[in-house]
């Protein structure tokens, strides 16, 4: 496994291979593969997966997250045929299983986005109270209120609906995230 920077995170090759160099190598030939789509105008997007097939080694780099990738290996069996539906299968169960991750990935950040929409909508009721509570004050006759006291409450109040346009912001970009999020998980369902 590797990074889009060419560090090797993990591997199963020894000490016989320099391990540095190949992170370079496999980072440059994705960089190259991009390049090549620049060069010919064409779009280019995410890639999913990267197969480089030859007669004795098959080697497949799949994108597992923003900056991972992993880099898979298959040296010739004898039968081409069976080397090939044993990749496939492997493939199959890798691409699942990233598809898995990534699903429960969006579902976890969709749980927080909504935890925090209900603690800005709670903090937003409490702030609407305590400046109608100060409201309440200020316009109760039987409350002597000094001007010293009037212009701290007042203060008071300004500070509330500071922090109420702030809540209100917050629950407008985590409400659009939600959404951006949730329409990421109908069109990975499809």
């Amino acid at each position: 496994m590797f990074y889009n920077n060419g560090t090797i995170f993990q591997t199963t090759f020894g000490s016989e291979i320099n391990i540095p160099k190949l992170g370079e190598n496999l980072a440059q030939a994705l960089n190259h593969i991009r390049i090549i789509y620049e060069f010919c105008n064409l779009k280019a997007e995410e890639y999913k997966k990267l197969i480089f097939e030859t007669e004795e080694v098959s080697i497949i780099i799949l994108k597992l997250g923003e900056d991972s990738n992993i880099a898979l290996f298959f040296k010739q069996e004898e039968d081409k045929e069976l080397r090939l539906t044993a990749i496939r299968r492997y493939l199959n169960k890798v691409e699942d299983l990233m598809d898995m991750d990534a699903n429960e990935i969006l579902f976890q950040e969709i749980l927080v986005k909504e935890e925090d929409l209900k603690n800005l909508n709670n903090l937003l009721r409490e702030t609407e109270q305590q400046i109608k509570a100060l409201d309440d004050k200020l316009g109760d006759p039987s409350i002597i209120v000094s001007e010293v006291e009037k212009q701290k409450i007042f203060k008071r109040k300004q500070e509330y609906h500071e922090e109420l346009l702030k809540t209100k912001q917050e629950i407008e970009d985590i409400t659009r995230d939600l959404e951006m999020l949730k329409k990421k998980v109908k069109k990975r369902d499809k």
